[in-house]
């Protein structure tokens, strides 16, 4: 159930993010309720506690990098709820992924609008997505 409800909240993070370059905050509140009863009703207390601890640590590395504008709020935001659906090992996993996507749809970008590189303005969900996409099949 874990990985379905993450597989969706990352796919309607992904559409949004493409058509307005905005992540819901209500998407994300959903998600995690969603997640947290789930391992209050299916899963042990001591998921929650992992699942929170996640998503704190990741917070904490990033909120640097919110700070210089390299990712957005909703950006930041996604990665811990992802955080809290991989724990902190799948998420150094998701993060890999993620980065070489991103790599990707920036040289994409960037070689079709004949921009620099550093302009290159993409939607991080679709590369997060894009970057999970090993995990469901591998």
């Amino acid at each position: 159930m874990r990985d379905e409800l993450f597989f969706v909240t990352l796919f309607i993070c992904a559409l949004t993010d493409i058509v307005t370059y905005r992540i819901k905050n209500k998407v994300l509140l959903v998600s995690a309720a969603g997640l947290l009863l789930s391992d209050l009703f299916l899963y042990s207390k001591a998921d929650i506690r992992e699942d929170l601890v996640s998503m704190g640590v990741v917070i904490l590395i990033l909120f640097p990098v919110f700070l210089t504008g390299v990712l957005a709020a909703g950006d930041i935001k996604l990665l811990a709820l992802s955080a809290m659906y991989t724990g902190l090992s799948g998420f150094v996993a998701l993060a890999e992924g993620a980065a070489a996507a991103s790599a990707c749809l920036a040289l994409i970008v960037s070689i079709s609008k004949k921009e620099p590189l550093y302009k290159a303005r993409f939607p991080f969900a679709f590369a997060l997505f894009l970057g999970a996409i090993p995990m469901w099949f591998f």
